[in-house]
């Protein structure tokens, strides 16, 4: 029978705690408040009897006798566990076949339907023993070992606490609409565009691009509002009016000719696309390594 055991995610928290002598920074790390971090360690101290972990000197946050030797023999046992673990997972089966493993990826489905699916076929290439999981989703992964998330796909300013960020591509935004709908209409310039119907994204706003295209226009409040960039490319390609289009999600419209730029004003965003994982990472190096230098290559082609 094993022992009684604090739960590992405080387990976790003492450690990283210990390891940056800060609540806050171990809270960054773990994407955990500092209250949460605050509860572990005395969770930790309680099951010690009431010892202490940590103490104040001045400005400066140390750990204790107590702390000292508990985070030694910590990081002993988390590091058999992590290797225990890691034995398990590559395993080979009796027939001595190296099994498959899964590289799990979160993504905005709008990137995972107009950008990364239509290349997966490519991967098998970079990666031939591991199947990529997508996990499309618009909520940020945490990365944090309890969403089952390796890596992840990020369109923002590329600064994420406690998590390693590699730009992937550049992103532009300039406005589209159908073949059908730029034939029936003369849009050259870009005040032609307050003739037709402005599809709308809370994301992606239209008036940063009007200023960009020398025009003082307020943002608009009429016209059909798309909450997903996938749907407003969409609505756009079935001839509903202009949108403003992020290049890497209308890149394979553009080459299928469902979907023509307009105007030639075309606005460098100021988020980017970027790859995030947090360290340790949770799968094999080797798959991550070569994951990344395939969504690179991915990234660089014209």
């Amino acid at each position: 029978m094993i022992p009684y055991l604090p739960p590992l995610q405080a387990l976790r928290a003492f450690e990283a705690a210990a390891r940056h002598l800060s609540f806050s920074r171990a809270a960054d790390e773990l994407s955990l408040t500092h209250g949460a971090i605050s509860h572990h360690i005395a969770r930790i101290e309680s099951d010690l009897g009431g010892s202490r972990l940590f103490v104040r000197v001045g400005q400066r946050m140390l750990l204790t006798e107590t702390g000292q030797v508990l985070l030694a023999d910590l990081r002993e046992g988390l590091q058999r566990l992590a290797d225990a673990f890691e034995r398990a997972r590559t395993h080979r089966s009796p027939a001595g076949q190296q099994p498959r493993r899964t590289l799990h990826v979160g993504v905005l489905p709008s990137l995972a339907a107009r950008w990364l699916v239509p290349r997966l076929s490519r991967c098998q290439a970079a990666c031939p023993e591991v199947d990529i999981a997508l996990r499309p989703s618009a909520a940020l992964a945490a990365l944090d070992g309890h969403d089952g998330i390796d890596l992840a796909i990020r369109y923002g300013p590329g600064r994420w606490p406690g998590l390693r960020a590699e730009k992937l591509m550049d992103s532009h935004v300039f406005p589209v609409c159908s073949p059908a709908l730029l034939g029936r209409t003369v849009l050259e310039a870009p005040a032609d565009l307050l003739k037709v119907t402005l599809l709308r994204n809370p994301r992606q706003p239209w008036a940063p691009w009007f200023r960009a295209a020398g025009l003082e226009l307020p943002e608009p409040t009429e016209g059909p509002l798309y909450d997903d960039a996938g749907l407003l490319l969409q609505a756009a390609a079935t001839g509903q009016g202009v949108a403003l289009a992020r290049s890497a999600l209308a890149m394979d419209d553009l080459a299928a000719g469902t979907l023509v730029r307009v105007c030639n004003t075309a606005l460098v965003d100021d988020y980017r696309w970027w790859l995030v994982w947090r360290e340790p990472l949770r799968c094999e190096r080797a798959d991550f390594d070569a994951f990344r230098g395939w969504l690179k290559a991915e990234a660089g082609r014209p």
